[in-house]
């Protein structure tokens, strides 16, 4: 791989949509199903927020774990966690990193035709681990994160 890649050669194309009431259960289910690291919250047609493998961490222990398992003195065993708890979760709006109309916390994005480089140098600027790809047309059509850049440019050396 080269920086002057196209980022549609290395972006995610099964995008994970989610509305905003579904529980981080749901999320991560979905997330795996397609093996992505980030979920776009819509309500209609707009875009509200995106979730990544990140949030999910951060939702796990902040809305999640009992709370004994909070206190830092206390050895966090998973096993004793009950599944239940996962699936009562919080909701995805709850979860989420927003986006706002009035572009507060905008959800970075980058044009498919547009190079590794452009992304990286995106993402780098935004301070973003994930970027939403549109084609031409401002549609959405994929992902793409820092992750799988470095993924990319692994393959490359392999080769």
């Amino acid at each position: 791989m080269k920086f002057n890649d196209k980022i549609k050669n290395h972006m995610r194309k099964n995008v994970v949509y989610v509305n905003t009431e579904e529980r981080l259960a749901d999320v991560i289910f979905k997330m795996s199903q397609v093996q992505t690291d980030m979920a776009i919250v819509k309500s209609n047609k707009d875009i509200l927020g995106v979730i990544t493998e990140t949030d999910i961490y951060f939702a796990l222990v902040k809305e999640v774990l009992p709370e004994p398992y909070k206190e830092s003195n206390i050895s966090r065993k998973f096993e004793d966690l009950q599944l239940i708890e996962v699936f009562r979760g919080p909701t995805a709006k709850k979860v989420m990193s927003s986006c706002d109309s009035l572009g507060w916390h905008p959800c970075i994005d980058a044009y498919e035709d547009g190079t590794i480089e452009d992304a990286i140098r995106i993402m780098q600027r935004s301070d973003r681990h994930h970027l939403i790809v549109r084609d031409n047309k401002n549609n959405i059509t994929g992902t793409i994160s820092s992750s799988d850049i470095i993924k990319s440019f692994g393959r490359s050396k392999e080769n």
